[in-house]
């Protein structure tokens, strides 16, 4: 391999250290006797540790953190939630907010550490960095660093793979037998790994051979040669006599494919539930939501690929809005600087068709602008499936992603991991197919880096949620103007501009009726008429024909400006407008008529 070749995929790839858990050390908080957690971000942590860590927080934080349970799981878990938001500025339902969420799919592990080390270090960072301090202080956060916390938990504690288990654990004849969750995989060497199985047969049985280069790969035949190696597939044996292994394990309900806006049947979109919002997961989190609608921004960590995904999932669902995509835009190439190598795409034009899932959830039916971020791109190939270097852009136009070969996912694991990646294939006396050989990729690879790469992910995505929890809107007050235009009768224009990039009302939220529009009123006088100005040096104003007193504004654009109009009857002196945004927050302007 090209020496340039091999040193970009050994700078961009690489997966998890060994797992292993141990208790959070702990360092002493100024404001609070309580110590406050300090975890390790050179690995990944159980589910457990999380918890500890969320419940540490709230102790040493209590000014800043509220924990709750939103719910059980199905198998009555909690479903955790820890909100940052400084009361004293304000309530929670005066401002805007930003919803952040990790392992929907269990096996994306560290995910949910993304999560905990965005919790981290905007406390840690409160009242030190000023973004921070005014962050929380003009706005919420609220994050579920666990969707599938059911599952996470088994991935750690039980025989797993990269890919495996994933989804929630909800029975589900996935081979249509007529059984439920009868055949999954089987750890047959007992060495608490899941990996791959392989036979060797007389030549001109198989259907490969071993990889000439490296005795760990099987390849595929080339024209007129004969194999000796037949690939099993996953470690397992054939459990209800239908000449299959493992392919109706525990599950698969995908969480990410069970949110109720552009929902499809499981016949159309796999992983689907039965109906919307079927499981419990999901459906607290929908819940909790719906009273909640002041959630501007959401973040959805997932992995892998090194992705900024947003909507729309399916090519069905309305398309999104000029102003919308202004947004999205800004936010999602913001994102590509702030994380090398992340690609800003669209799900469904740039990936792949997904109904139901939680961005598209957040956006069609709440108006929030939402991100998938799939973290790392690792490399690993135990069935000739390639991994890939990131994608190039020529203008805005996605260029397809470059191949790496396979024999590098084995080169970064002799050469960084020292091996510890991969298990050397050993013989083992299955019941079915006699002597095979049983070997592959440990659970924590491919998918995930090592250890000692993974603070770096973790920040970079960190500073992407605080980016886009910081362009929530923002609201001010410019100069009124104030004409006296006969006796008591008084016109006044107040401009009010947003300082951030997300709308105080999106497109879809103005198309849709999602909520109600934004809602200005003015204390102190009797208000005739008013409207929104069109052009203040052309006198061209929209008026509203019913209910002047109750303005309703399309929101403020991002980056824009609206500039009301009251004609009010008063004889002077000093009134006051409001003004009452959804996803703006609450503000007020005191103006004297004279």
């Amino acid at each position: 391999m090209h020496i340039k070749k091999l040193a970009l995929a050994l700078a961009i790839s690489g997966v998890f250290g060994t797992i292993t858990t141990s208790h959070a050390a702990m360092v002493a908080n100024p404001a609070n006797p309580v110590a406050a957690p300090q975890p390790y971000f050179n690995r990944v942590h159980h589910n457990k540790e999380i918890i500890e860590y969320m419940k540490a927080y709230a102790a040493a934080y209590p000014d800043l953190v509220t924990l709750k349970s939103l719910g059980k799981t199905a198998s009555g878990a909690d479903m955790w939630m820890l909100s940052i938001h400084n009361a004293k500025t304000g309530k929670v339902e005066d401002k805007p907010s930003t919803y952040v969420d990790g392992a929907i799919h269990a096996n994306e592990a560290q995910a949910a550490d993304t999560v905990l080390y965005t919790i981290d270090y905007l406390l840690k960072n409160y009242g030190k960095l000023k973004a921070i301090t005014e962050l929380v202080d003009r706005s919420s956060l609220h994050f579920v660093p666990m969707v599938s916390p059911d599952s996470r938990a088994k991935w750690f504690d039980e025989p797993a793979t990269p890919n495996y288990p994933r989804s929630v654990p909800w029975p589900f004849d996935d081979d249509r037998d007529g059984l439920v969750d009868e055949d999954g995989p089987v750890d047959l060497d007992k060495d608490g790994v899941l990996t791959s199985m392989r036979k060797k047969v007389p030549l001109g049985l198989g259907n490969r051979k071993l990889d000439p280069k490296d005795a760990r790969r099987l390849v595929a035949l080339e024209p007129g040669e004969l194999g000796d190696y037949l690939q099993l597939g996953q470690e397992g044996i054939d459990q209800d006599g239908d000449g299959q292994i493992a392919e109706d394990g525990p599950g698969y309900a995908d969480p990410n494919r069970s949110w109720a806006y552009d929902w499809a049947p499981r016949y159309i979109q796999g992983g689907a539930t039965d109906y919307p919002l079927q499981i419990p997961e999901t459906r607290s989190i929908a819940t909790w939501a719906l009273d909640h609608p002041e959630i501007a921004s959401v973040i959805s960590f997932h992995n892998s690929g090194r992705m900024i995904l947003r909507g729309p999932g399916s090519p069905t669902q309305t398309p999104v809005s000029a102003m919308d995509n202004r947004t999205y835009d800004y936010l999602g190439r913001e994102g590509e600087k702030m994380m090398p190598g992340y690609r800003y795409m669209i799900t469904w034009r740039d990936l792949y068709t997904a109904y139901g899932s939680t961005t598209d959830h957040f956006y069609g039916v709440h108006g929030a602008f939402g991100f998938v971020s799939e973290l790392f791109g690792g490399l690993m190939d135990e069935n000739n499936i390639v991994r890939f270097e990131p994608a190039a852009k020529v203008g805005d136009t996605p260029v397809p992603p470059t191949p790496i070969k396979a024999y590098d996912a084995m080169k970064w694991n002799d050469m960084l991991a020292l091996g510890r990646q991969f298990i050397p294939f050993k013989e083992h006396v299955h019941p079915q197919f006699g002597t095979v050989e049983i070997g592959g990729w440990r659970q924590d690879t491919g998918r995930m880096p090592e250890g000692w790469m993974l603070e770096e992910e973790c920040h970079r995505n960190a500073a992407f949620v605080i980016f886009n929890a910081s362009n929530v809107p923002q609201l001010r007050f410019l100069e009124p103007t104030v004409k006296k235009i006969g006796a008591n009768l008084w016109r006044v224009e107040l401009p009010i501009i947003n300082e951030k990039a997300i709308p105080s009302v999106s497109g879809i939220a103005i198309a849709n009726k999602l909520h109600r529009l934004d809602l200005a009123t003015v204390n102190g006088a009797k208000v005739l008429a008013s409207g929104i100005v069109k052009n203040t040096y052309m006198n061209q104003v929209e008026l509203q024909t019913m209910r002047p007193e109750r303005l309703m504004v399309n929101g403020v654009p991002g980056f824009g400006n609206t500039t009301m109009m009251f004609v009010v009857e008063s004889a002077g002196g000093e009134i006051r407008v409001n003004y009452d945004s959804v996803k703006g927050g609450k503000l007020s302007q005191k103006i004297m008529l004279k």
